[in-house]
């Protein structure tokens, strides 16, 4: 099987969120109870959280921006706690996403296996979220430059697992499914969705779940993005 592409997901894949929320959650709840220091920060917390799931079919497909987003998030907050203050929740949102970006890093081995596939597969990104924080995150990291396409649910109205998404991407590339290989981390949006799109699916498992547990399987399974180097290789004719 001749793989000419490799799609990658974004977040959690290439780019490390994991320590981003609970400082930008605390930075927020900091800014706000400067205005209102009634605040309590576990009832900020718990908001927050309730707040984050209630919003969450919003983040993957919404044609807003990701600034709107949040600040319409900070303000879902502050309503929560009894407070109506549609202006202020902008500051909170900017406090919000300036620590989240600051914490935001690059797995270490990204930039080596992408400099060790560029030239052989066609690159590319399938992303769930904002236009603009997707690929804000990809110029910080100097990374936009390495794929084409660069397919993002906010820019195309379509969100993984959602077929259409990868069928778009597919399609931009010039390859057939079966000339193509995903990569991504989440069991839902990513293995099930290209799987649905029958791309072949290299599930990323940097924390070692059971692939046993899943309910649709990835046709591989790797650490971390080294494990690309010799499957994309066997994979190339």
């Amino acid at each position: 099987m001749n793989i000419k592409a490799i799609f990658f997901d974004l977040d959690e894949t290439l780019l490390d969120t994991s320590g981003c929320r609970p400082p930008a959650v605390e930075a927020s709840f900091r800014v706000a109870a400067q205005k209102y220091p009634q605040l309590d920060f576990e009832a900020w917390r718990a908001a927050s959280e309730e707040v984050k799931r209630e919003m969450h079919d919003l983040w993957l497909n919404s044609p807003n921006s990701g600034a709107e987003l949040l600040q319409e998030g900070s303000y879902r907050i502050l309503q929560k706690l009894g407070i109506d203050d549609r202006e202020f929740a902008r500051q909170v949102s900017q406090a919000y996403y300036r620590t989240w970006v600051s914490h935001l890093k690059l797995f270490p081995e990204v930039k080596d296996v992408l400099a060790a596939l560029r030239g052989r597969f066609r690159l590319g990104i399938i992303s769930n979220g904002p236009s603009d924080l997707q690929r804000y995150k990809l110029r910080l990291f100097e990374l936009e430059r390495e794929f084409n396409p660069i397919v993002i649910s906010g820019e195309v109205g379509v969100a993984k697992p959602n077929g259409e998404i990868f069928r778009r991407a597919l399609e931009l590339a010039e390859v057939l499914p079966s000339e193509a290989l995903y990569v991504g981390d989440s069991p839902t949006y990513d293995i099930a969705g290209a799987k649905g799109a029958g791309i072949m699916i290299a599930w990323v498992n940097r924390n070692g779940q059971m692939a046993e547990n899943l309910e649709v399987k990835p046709d591989y399974v790797i650490s971390d993005l080294r494990g690309l180097l010799g499957l994309a290789e066997s994979k190339k004719s």
